[in-house]
């Protein structure tokens, strides 16, 4: 038992004495971080006081030493680290609710293709979309409202239901059906392809299939077009030959196609959409980094 202590003593008596190197001053995190990683790269003894150990205890307390470096190490740099986001999952009930909601100040009809517009200033600033109730006891209606910021929506009395202005598909109807289909890709995709049959045609499969609000629809129909226009061949291919959304599968990587219509249509589409899945703190069929998942959910309803 003596022993045991005398090595566990010992152990910490290294630690203190390996990493403050006789030093008063405090160092910053940054340097102290560059000091772990130096001494846990180094292929020689980390033992430097003047106590003789056999080769037994000198492996232990070496592997018991790096052990706690590594532990050291990780809780400071998990400090520094944002807690990850889990954008939870919603059930019927929630569903239903925003799907019935009215919104009484609706925007006029999207009567042009905003992919036909020169110059167009895509550049997206910090502002959020809040759904605001006239009457708190009555949820069954409500405004769609610009604010500057979460803070600012928050101190109005107002749910900020996604990142960035307001849009075509900001509704809270079109949340519903955000939150219902986990994959929109295959059926807007599907529907994209009718569109070379009949413009209307296609409009009123992604009304149906997506469940959509029209102008939402209108929109997506617009990116759809744009998307064939300039990607056309890259995802033939990709279609043709089932590639996953992500390759590979299990990472955040975008397939040609998507990737195309990323870079292509993206920026349009999130101008004028308002609402993404990403935007508004949904998971999709595609792989997503984390990190550019709004941190928001949606019990407002």
């Amino acid at each position: 038992m003596k022993r045991n202590n005398f090595i566990l003593i010992t152990i910490i008596l290294v630690i203190l004495l390996v990493i403050t190197k006789s030093q008063t001053t405090t160092t910053t995190k940054e340097e102290f971080l560059s000091k772990i990683n130096q001494y846990l790269s180094e292929d020689s003894s980390l033992l430097n006081d003047d106590r003789e150990y056999n080769e037994l205890e000198k492996q232990m307390i070496e592997q018991l030493y790096r052990d706690a470096l590594k532990r050291i190490k990780n809780r400071i740099v998990q400090q520094n680290s944002p807690v990850q986001f889990n954008p939870p999952t919603y059930n019927q009930t929630v569903i239903d609710a925003f799907s019935s909601k009215t919104l009484l100040n609706p925007q006029q009809n999207l009567t042009y293709n905003p992919y036909d517009l020169q110059n167009l200033n895509t550049t997206l600033n910090d502002s959020v979309c809040g759904v605001l109730y006239p009457n708190e006891n009555d949820r069954s209606t409500y405004y769609l409202v610009n604010y500057t910021s979460a803070e600012e929506a928050e101190s109005a009395g107002a749910f900020v239901t996604h990142l960035h202005n307001c849009g075509y598909c900001s509704t809270t109807k079109d949340l519903a059906m955000y939150m219902f289909h986990f994959d929109l890709t295959s059926p807007i995709r599907d529907c994209g392809i009718v569109s070379f049959i009949s413009y209307e045609a296609s409009l009123d499969c992604i009304q149906h299939s997506a469940g959509l609000t029209y102008n939402c629809a209108v929109i997506w129909l617009y990116d759809a077009l744009n998307t064939r226009k300039d990607c056309l061949d890259i995802c033939l291919y990709d279609w043709i030959m089932h590639v996953p959304n992500n390759v590979p599968a299990n990472s955040t990587i975008l397939n040609p196609c998507i990737q195309c219509d990323e870079d292509k249509s993206g920026p349009i589409f999130k101008l004028v959409a308002g609402r993404t899945r990403r935007d508004s703190g949904l998971l999709s069929a595609i792989n997503r980094p984390p990190d550019s998942i709004y941190n928001i959910t949606h019990y407002y309803y």
